[in-house]
C-alpha cells in the first residue's frame, strides 16, 4: 500500500507522485475512463457535430471575411438550433469538468478508506453522484471566494509583469492558487463536519505551512506538464500543416466537401486525442497536488505518527 500520510520535502513530492502512478496508475486511469467515459463520449460526439458544421460552413464559404452578411443571415435562420445546442454543450462540458475535478479527491478518499486500491468504479461513481449536491455547494461558495481572490491575483500578476525578474514568479502564483483550491476540495470531501469556508481556511494554512517546497513543487510540476502539452500542440499543428498544405496551395479543393472532409476528419481525430491527453495530464497534476496535500496534512496533524504509536500500544 502506498503511504499517503507522510512528511515530505521538495524531492519526495515528485518521487512519491511517480511512485503512486507506478503502483496504482493502471487502476486509477482504468476507473477514471470508466466513470467519465460515457459523458466524454457524448461530449466528443457533440464536438464532432460541431466540427462537421464548421467544415460545411467553410466549404460553403460562410467563414470567408467577404461573406459576413451571408454568415449572419445563416446564423439568424438557425439561431434556435445553435442556441439550444450551445446551452446543452456548455452544461455538459461543465458537468464533465465537475466530474473530472472531483474524481481525484473521491478516489483518494476511497483509497484511504480501503487502505489501498481494492475498490471498483461502482464505489467511485456512487460516491460522486451521491455527493453531487455537496459538490454544487462547494462550487457556489468557491465562486464567492474567487471574486476577491482573482482580483488580488490579477493585481499581483500585473505587478510581476512589469519586471523581467518577476515574470517567472507568475508560475508560482498560479501554482499557489491551484494548490489552494485543490487542497480545499480534498479537505471538504474528506471531512463530514467541515463547511466550505472552513476547508478553504484550512487549505490556506496548509499552503503557507511549507510554502516554498510545496508551492515550488506544484509550480515546477505544472511547468513540466505545460511544456509537454505545448510540444503536443506543436506536433498537432505540424501534422495538420503537412496534411492540409494542398488545401492552402489549391483553394479549389474547398469546393468539394468529400475531398476536404478527410482533412477535417484528421483534424478532428487529432483534436480529440489532444483533448483526452489533456484530461489525463490534468488528472496527473491533481494526483501530484493530492500527494502534496497529504504531506502537508501529516506535518500539521501527525496522523500517521499517532496511528503508528497507537498501533504499537495496542500490540
Amino acid at each position: 500500500m502506498f503511504q499517503l500520510y507522510k512528511s515530505r520535502d521538495f524531492g519526495l513530492f515528485f518521487k512519491d507522485t511517480f511512485d503512486f502512478l507506478k503502483l496504482h496508475g493502471a487502476h486509477f486511469f482504468k476507473n477514471y475512463l470508466i466513470v467519465n467515459g460515457f459523458f466524454l463520449v457524448i461530449l466528443i460526439g457533440m464536438s464532432y457535430l460541431l466540427h462537421s458544421e464548421l467544415a460545411e460552413m467553410q466549404v460553403l464559404g460562410l467563414l470567408d471575411e467577404n461573406n459576413e452578411e451571408v454568415l449572419f443571415d445563416y446564423l439568424r435562420r438557425h439561431s434556435s438550433s445553435f442556441i439550444t445546442y450551445g446551452i446543452f454543450y456548455v452544461l455538459l462540458g461543465a458537468f464533465v469538468g465537475i466530474l473530472n475535478y472531483s474524481y481525484v479527491p473521491f478516489y483518494f478518499k476511497l483509497y484511504e478508506k480501503h487502505q489501498g486500491a481494492n475498490f471498483s468504479y461502482k464505489e467511485i461513481s456512487n460516491a460522486l453522484f451521491s455527493n453531487f449536491g455537496k459538490l454544487i455547494k462547494f462550487i457556489l461558495a468557491t465562486i464567492l471566494i474567487s471574486i476577491p481572490l482573482l482580483i488580488a491575483t490579477s493585481i499581483v500578476m500585473a505587478i510581476l509583469t512589469f519586471t523581467l525578474i518577476g515574470i517567472p514568479f507568475i508560475l508560482f502564483v498560479v501554482a499557489f492558487i491551484s494548490l489552494f483550491y485543490h487542497s480545499a476540495i480534498m479537505e471538504y470531501i474528506k471531512s463530514d463536519n467541515k463547511g466550505v469556508f472552513d476547508c478553504y481556511g484550512y487549505s490556506l494554512q496548509l499552503c503557507f505551512q511549507s510554502f516554498f517546497p510545496a508551492v515550488g513543487a506544484v509550480g515546477i510540476f505544472m511547468l513540466i506538464t505545460g511544456v509537454f502539452q505545448y510540444v503536443l500542440g506543436l506536433t498537432q499543428e505540424g501534422i495538420l500543416y503537412f496534411i492540409g498544405i494542398s488545401v492552402y496551395e489549391d483553394p479549389t479543393y474547398l469546393n468539394d466537401l468529400e475531398k476536404t472532409s478527410f482533412i477535417f476528419m484528421i483534424a478532428f481525430i487529432l483534436q480529440i486525442a489532444i483533448y483526452l491527453i489533456n484530461f489525463i495530464i490534468s488528472a496527473i497534476i491533481q494526483i501530484h497536488q493530492a500527494i502534496v496535500y497529504y504531506g502537508l496534512k501529516e506535518d500539521r496533524e501527525n496522523i500517521y505518527t499517532r496511528s503508528a504509536i497507537d498501533h504499537i500500544g495496542k500490540g
